[in-house]
């Protein structure tokens, strides 16, 4: 695996609202979790799209395209590119 970059949560939010993001973060449980995600509405299908109604606070949301569901990761953890 290349070496990872660390990235804020808030650079991580910008780069998804741009189209797929392919990051890693570490679970609660301690394993690392390699994520692709997107907030780009076009990359989501129908069945995807948000409902209206506010993200959590302390997240940063996503939509996983691997697993075809939203996801979130909490701002307490580090998140890492390559």
């Amino acid at each position: 695996m290349a070496k990872l970059t660390p990235i804020t949560h808030q650079t991580l939010g910008e780069r998804l609202r741009n189209g797929a993001v392919k990051f890693y973060f570490r679970k609660t449980n301690g394993d690392l979790r390699i994520a692709l995600g997107t907030k780009d509405l076009t990359r989501i299908p129908s069945t995807g799209q948000p409902k209206g109604g506010n993200a959590p606070v302390g997240v940063t949301t996503f939509y996983d395209l691997e697993k075809s569901a939203w996801r979130s990761v909490s701002h307490t953890q580090e998140i890492w590119i390559d």
